[in-house]
């Protein structure tokens, strides 16, 4: 695809916008290669807080932290059914791509993860001083709403 903007130029018009007391900066940046993830990770080195790949919704196992305290990870995966394309079906996105008829593209279902990033800063200077990857499967998202209280009103 061509690009509507320059991702780049893009990022510095927004930081320059960003008030300079906000010291945590996390920039999401939605691209197809990893080499354009690692190019922006690099490019905003020391000037954010963290630069965390998605759209690719493959976790990947890159996570760390550059020389200029930006935490980096190229994609942090997908929340959803895992066996499937993407979070739908995989017979019906097969049947779509081999016989080029459309066809709807369901839900799938079974193996749901939670996949994320955890990034920990230092508020003063938003320079990252960890980062970790999540996934949390349906088994153990049961096993944490066991032992944590649901949310209500505060207790007296």
């Amino acid at each position: 695809m061509r690009p509507v903007d320059c991702p780049w130029q893009a990022a510095d018009r927004v930081l320059a916008e960003i008030p300079g007391e906000v010291k945590v900066r996390v920039l999401d940046f939605h691209a197809e290669a990893t080499s354009d993830k690692q190019l922006m990770g690099r490019y905003l080195d020391g000037r954010v807080t963290a630069v965390l790949g998605t759209h690719t919704h493959v976790t990947t196992a890159d996570e760390q932290i550059f020389p200029g305290g930006t935490a980096f990870q190229c994609d942090v995966g997908m929340s959803g059914p895992y066996n499937s394309i993407l979070g739908r079906r995989i017979d019906r996105v097969l049947e779509t791509t081999v016989t080029f008829q459309p066809t709807q593209f369901e839900v799938a279902e079974g193996d749901v993860r939670l996949c994320g990033t955890v990034v920990e800063a230092d508020s003063a200077t938003g320079r990252a001083t960890n980062i970790r990857r999540l996934v949390v499967t349906e088994m153990e998202a049961a096993e944490l709403a066991a032992v944590v209280p649901p949310a209500g009103p505060p207790l007296m």
